[in-house]
């Protein structure tokens, strides 16, 4: 099978989450080798505060089969050396993804002049003047080489037209399937009476739990949904300050340590490999932080570390749909559903999942008018699945047999780790129970 190169743009001010996601359906193939460009190597700071390390710069010109350019700020959109880099890798690669203010940069550049295309809603409206045809809808537009988006789901369903035709429609089915792209609106029938302020009130503090070996698109829908209040804060937390290696290939630089990490409102944990169940230090800091957290968010195998570290016992919660069975195994009851919520605890599926289960916190916490307003002006939030086959249910027995199948080797692995963490969290809290109180 044919190893694809993939590279995703990474400037100043760059949207992770678009970033992300696109890497989660693009590089679910581990045959894919993916690369982080930048301007130099020098790490780069996105919009919401996550900082990737680029190990590509603009004038490296190694063909690439695919390149990914996620919303940026205008001025990146306006720099001539990218604009530069544009020219030269539109003109060699096989397929352009771009989202939002990544579809003004090609424009600006003039690779786009002539074409149809579309971004986000006000990106779009300035296409026209860079002489491309602009569709004024929230959808993925395809013009030859060129997958155009906007926000969210339009980039998210880019990506998968992409991944069809350089995998085939039966693998990008079951890629569907796997990252459980079945998305629900949850406000489209909502009226708010009066304009939404986001900067009103307390804005959250946020922080993400990223020891090396994490799956990143699962934590960064949850961190743009409750980055959109803009006085937010982000914490990227891991074991000390060196970059981490997350799953497929993207290098993060964490902003401080599980042992200084001050309290936040809200956590979030993504799917991990399966050793980091039992890491003392990653179960010791969700304990510490759950007590006073306003919301504890958890996507895909992240539940499985919520249930490890002892704070889902007896709680419903969910996962994806491979490693929900082993909940009830680790002391939590199994929802079988796409989002799950017990008090102060949000679980969903993988992937798309942690834009609603985030949803569902604003929600709970700032009122509907602010989730409304996030889920359709900020995301964008229109989804029109590519294959439809993002449940089990939608999928038929056959594909989600297959998907179980490939899955189900890893599965002894996620609970012997689950129960060590277990067994270490009890230890822990018998032997405080045993220490006298001082006095």
């Amino acid at each position: 099978m044919k190893r694809y190169r993939i590279g995703y743009v990474a400037l100043p001010g760059f949207n992770e989450s678009e970033l992300g996601e696109m890497q989660a359906v693009l590089g679910i193939n581990p045959l894919n080798r993916p690369s982080i460009i930048g301007a130099t190597t020098k790490p780069v700071t996105g919009q919401h505060g996550l900082t990737l390390v680029p190990d590509r710069v603009f004038q490296d010109r190694t063909p690439l089969d695919v390149l990914v350019i996620p919303d940026i700020p205008t001025a990146a959109q306006d720099d001539p050396a990218f604009h530069a880099f544009l020219t030269d890798q539109c003109s060699r690669v096989a397929y352009v993804v771009a989202s939002s203010g990544g579809v003004l940069a090609l424009a600006k550049a003039d690779v786009l002049e002539g074409k149809t295309a579309t971004a986000d809603d006000q990106g779009t409206k300035l296409l026209a003047d860079y002489g491309v045809k602009p569709v004024f809808e929230r959808k993925a537009v395809v013009d030859g080489k060129f997958y155009t988006a906007g926000h969210s789901t339009g980039m998210i369903e880019a990506a998968f037209m992409v991944l069809e035709k350089l995998r085939g429609t039966s693998f990008a089915k079951f890629a569907e399937l796997t990252l459980e792209y079945d998305p629900h609106p949850q406000f489209t029938t909502h009226t708010p009476k009066k304009p939404v302020d986001l900067t009103a009130g307390d804005a959250p503090t946020i922080a993400i739990a990223l020891p090396s070996g994490c799956y990143l698109p699962d934590f960064m829908g949850a961190v743009e949904v409750l980055s959109a209040f803009p006085n937010s804060k982000l914490h990227v937390v891991s074991h000390d300050k060196t970059p981490v290696q997350c799953l497929l290939g993207s290098k993060v630089v964490p902003t401080t340590t599980f042992a200084t990490c001050p309290q936040v409102d809200f956590v979030i944990m993504g799917a991990t490999q399966p050793m980091l169940l039992k890491d003392k230090e990653l179960l010791d800091f969700i304990r510490r932080q759950e007590p006073a957290a306003k919301g504890m968010i958890s996507v895909c195998a992240g539940t499985l570390v919520y249930a490890a570290a002892g704070i889902l016992d007896g709680k419903t919660a969910t996962s994806n749909f491979h490693h929900t069975p082993l909940l009830d195994k680790l002391g939590a009851k199994s929802s079988g559903t796409e989002v799950a919520i017990d008090g102060k605890f949000y679980s969903a599926g993988p992937a798309i999942g942690s834009y609603e289960v985030a949803l569902k916190a604003v929600r709970d916490m700032y009122g509907i008018d602010a989730a409304h307003h996030i889920e359709q002006n900020v995301l964008e939030y229109a989804p029109k699945p590519v294959f439809g086959v993002g449940s089990p249910e939608k999928a038929g027995k056959w594909l989600a047999r297959i998907s179980k199948y490939l899955i189900a080797a890893s599965l002894p692995f996620y609970l012997s780790a689950g129960r060590k963490g277990a067994r270490y969290v009890k230890s822990q809290a018998s032997t405080r129970l045993l220490k006298p109180t001082s006095t």
